[in-house]
Parts: C-alpha cells; structure tokens; sequence
C-alpha cells in the first residue's frame, strides 16, 4: 500500500444504506476456507482503479442490524466482482457502483474479528476525519493563494468587497490549522477518535462550497467555461496555479457540493455532535405512511 503498488477503495454506501450505513444488506456466508460475498456497493470512490475493496457486509443476519457485521478485505479483480463508473456532472469519472455475485476472499481476511465490523467502520471514520484535520488546513491554504493570484489576473484584488470575502475564506482556514491542532493533540495525548471528529469534516465540506463560490464570482461569466476548453478573450478558464483541467474553479466548484454530501452528510454530522458530543435527545423518528 505504501509503495502504491495496492490501491485500495471503501466499500461502506449502499442504494438504501447510505446515511443508516447499518442497513447494509451486502452479505458473506463462510464456505469453508472462504467468504463468498453478494451483494451492491454504491458511490465507491476510485473502485475502477483499485485493486482491493474493504467491505462491510453482513455474516450474521439473525443479529441486531449493528452487529452481525463484518470488515472483509476483498480483491476487486476476479470473476464475480463488477464495476460500473458514475460520470460526474463535472465530467469526470470518480464514484462507482460495485456489484458482487458470488466474489471470494479468504476466510483470515478479516479485520477486528467476524461479526465485529461495525466497531472497525466506526473506528476508521474517526481516523479519516482526523488525517482530513491534519492535511486539509494545508491544501486550503494552498487554494486560498490560488484564490488571491485569481483576483488579482481579473483586477479584482482592489475591490473591498472581494478583499473582504477574500479574508474570510483566510481566517476560515486559519480556525481549520487550529481546529486540527487541537484533535492530534488529543491523539497524542492518547485519546481514541471520537465523534468529535465529525467538526472537522462538516467544518470544511461547508467552508469549501463558500471559497469556489467566491472564484466563480471574481471569474464571472468565464467561470462558467467547462476546463478544457478555449478561453474567452485575454482570460484563462482555469486559476493560476492549477496544476491541470481538473483542477480549475468550475471543475471545483461543481466537485465542491458533493462534499456535504459523501462520507457523511452535514446533517448527519450535525446529529453526531449534538447526540454524542453535546448530549442532546435523540431526533424523533417518524414512521413513513
């Protein structure tokens, strides 16, 4: 994995299991020295380039709908195992539906013990929302420069209301850098990630809708060209800095919005920390018809 000879992809969402993850209906029935899996998969980001997949899937279908769940570590790349790319609105090709029909891995390949997955799922989300407040503060900083060298290729770096908006977007990232100070530290000081950690994933999804909001405003019209294609007049489609097409601020801008989307809504985020950080009573659940 290191060497980046083994690409691995999430195998969590499902068609009705996304956000209640423990509805999950993907199954593994033991045969022998193997699991054979069935089951669908769904918004499996970089499966088409991946060569292995952990799967949640269930092993016992007679227990509570929180247990009863594995973390089976699956080879992609073997009959039984189909992957069919979603194309994005922003054209590229990112999320995936994976199908199972009768795929197999071995039977040790297993993470934190048969029936015990949902505890690894939910250790796992904590260690990613932890990695993101280490990394992201550095990579928005890096856009934030991209946005300033914007501004000012439009002539907007002198417009007060720009500036303004500008820091904003600096001081956000600055509560970002300081906000994921304070989860390592925690870390450090031997706390296991908790669902405090969900602050820093709704905390960033929401900032970065607001900064390629603010790029398409500086771009104006030319925004709106699709990367890739010729620009308008004296002015590029893409932002200074952008190492590629899809990297530029309407390729960003249209990715942006998913982000309050995968890997948790913001407002399952919201339910995290007011049920299990600030104690708040459980969202009443209604009962469809």
């Amino acid at each position: 994995m290191l060497s980046g000879e083994d690409t691995w992809c999430q195998g969590y969402s499902e068609p009705d299991a996304g956000s209640d993850l423990a509805s999950l209906t993907t199954r593994a029935t033991r045969e022998g020295e193997e699991w054979v899996i069935d089951g669908q998969k769904v918004w499996t980001s970089g499966a088409h380039h991946s060569d292995w997949i952990f799967v949640l899937a269930r092993t016992d279908r007679e227990a509570p709908k929180h247990r009863g769940i594995s973390f089976l570590l699956v080879p992609l790349r073997q009959p039984g195992v189909e992957v069919r790319p979603f194309r994005m609105m922003s054209g590229q090709l990112h999320f995936n539906e994976v199908f199972f029909d009768g795929a197999r891995t071995r039977a040790d390949l297993v993470v934190g013990g048969v029936d015990n997955g949902w505890t690894v799922a939910q250790s796992l989300l904590g260690v990613e929302r932890g990695e993101e407040a280490a990394t992201n503060p550095i990579l928005f900083r890096a856009e934030v420069e991209r946005l300033v060298a914007l501004a000012r290729q439009y002539g907007k770096d002198q417009d007060p209301v720009i500036r303004q908006r500008i820091a904003w977007c600096w001081s956000k990232v600055e509560i970002m850098r300081f906000l994921g100070y304070r989860i390592l530290t925690g870390w450090l000081k031997g706390a296991e990630p908790g669902p405090e950690t969900s602050i820093a994933k709704l905390y960033w999804s929401e900032y970065h809708t607001k900064v390629t909001d603010l790029a398409l405003d500086i771009m104006g019209l030319h925004g709106q060209v699709p990367a890739g294609r010729p620009p308008l007049r004296t002015y590029r489609t893409d932002d200074p800095g952008a190492a590629n097409s899809s990297a530029s601020w309407s390729t960003t801008y249209l990715i942006a919005r998913s982000g309050t989307i995968y890997a948790g809504t913001s407002q399952v985020q919201r339910n995290i920390l007011a049920e299990k950080v600030l104690g708040l009573p459980r969202e009443p659940r209604t009962q469809a018809g």
